[in-house]
């Protein structure tokens, strides 16, 4: 019986073998939101941290594993042996459990020193770093998320700029229930608490558009609130400052629109947007509220729904009309349903969006 069930188990350990191969196959270190690919010194230290312990844990697997492995095959019931007498059992050997107990204390030494060191150094900038550091106020919403820039005076949504080379020193609030920041290429997770600031960092070592989002359970949408971190050269970071600084785009005087049926459809857009109220929630420049992502300079940004779609004219229709379509649960939504929005009213109201560069 005992041999019939060691068959058994060794069947099952071939086939977790066999699947764990082609599990392990289709695995890609190479995506938008993969922690196995740093880009920048925090995320480098964190991931060193988890190559100590993986290969700690690969050792120990081997170690335990390859023992229970060898007792089973040698010590195995073969058939011929019903009656032989059973080996001599002991119940543990003092010396050699001692010896576990302090080779275990020392593996928890060795990764708990990496560890508290780079918490502390995701909680406190570098002196290195501190030079001519970047400050940015990140407040979550459900779903969706506001950058302030305090030294420079703007805001704006689900899309962050910085210079490479050089720190964001990350203030992080929230405006209603727990969220958590997470870009997986540039730092581990940070908590958003209500009543509550902590502070984060952030610096990439190259040029990118790195993807992040919340890592915390907040609401229907939650998968769906996304942003995006945009590293830039110094002098593509500084035009981008210029711009956002300027007065928002005005269809009068958009030079860079040359199509006449555009510029009245944009105009159009324009008067339909105030005349529904969308700014008593969202704002443009210096008018409107605050309850909704800030719509300054909406089209130079690469991504709309908190980052969940493209900025494109398809995209930005849909969002408007249907947004619970693209984000269950979210309050733009039913804002619109009270409007009585005809699609031409849309039409114009995405063209005027569009000129918001």
């Amino acid at each position: 019986m005992i041999y019939n069930t060691f068959k058994k188990l060794e069947r099952k350990i071939y086939s977790i073998l066999v699947f764990s191969f082609l599990f392990l196959s289709g695995c890609d270190y190479d995506t938008n939101q993969s922690a196995l690919d740093p880009k920048g010194p925090l995320a480098k230290d964190q991931f060193k941290t988890f190559e100590l312990s993986l290969w700690i844990t690969v050792i120990l697997f081997i170690l335990v594993g390859g023992a229970l492995l060898y007792a089973l095959f040698k010590y195995r019931e073969r058939p011929g042996d019903e009656n032989k007498p059973m080996p001599k059992q002991s119940h543990g050997n003092p010396l050699i459990e001692g010896l576990l107990v302090i080779a275990f204390a020392v593996v928890l030494v060795i990764l708990a020193i990496p560890t508290l060191k780079g918490i502390k150094m995701m909680k406190e900038l570098p002196e290195e770093y501190e030079k001519d550091a970047i400050t940015v106020n990140v407040k979550g919403y459900q779903w969706w998320f506001e950058f302030e820039y305090p030294d420079l005076g703007f805001t704006t949504a689900n899309e962050f700029v910085f210079p490479v080379g050089k720190a964001v020193k990350i203030n992080l609030v929230s405006n209603d229930v727990i969220h958590s920041f997470w870009i997986p290429k540039l730092s581990g997770k940070t908590d958003l608490i209500p009543g509550q600031e902590n502070f984060m960092w952030v610096l990439a070592d190259e040029a990118g558009e790195f993807y992040g989002q919340c890592a915390e359970y907040c609401g229907d949408s939650h998968a769906y609130m996304l942003f995006r971190a945009i590293a830039k050269p110094q002098e593509e970071y500084e035009n981008w400052v210029s711009n956002m600084l300027k007065d928002p785009t005005k269809v009068a005087e958009n030079s860079t629109i040359h199509d006449s049926h555009f510029k009245s459809l944009a105009s159009k857009g324009e008067e339909t947007l105030n005349r529904v109220g969308c700014l008593q929630c969202h704002m443009i420049g210096d008018v409107g509220g605050i309850i909704a992502p800030n719509l300054t300079k909406f089209a130079s940004r690469g991504t709309l729904a908190a980052g969940w779609m493209d900025n494109n004219t398809e995209n930005l229709k849909k969002w408007i009309w249907k947004s619970d379509q693209v984000k269950p649960g979210n309050l733009m939504y039913r804002s619109v349903e009270q409007m009585n929005l005809t699609e031409e009213d849309v039409d114009a109201m995405v063209a005027y969006l569009q000129t918001l560069k």
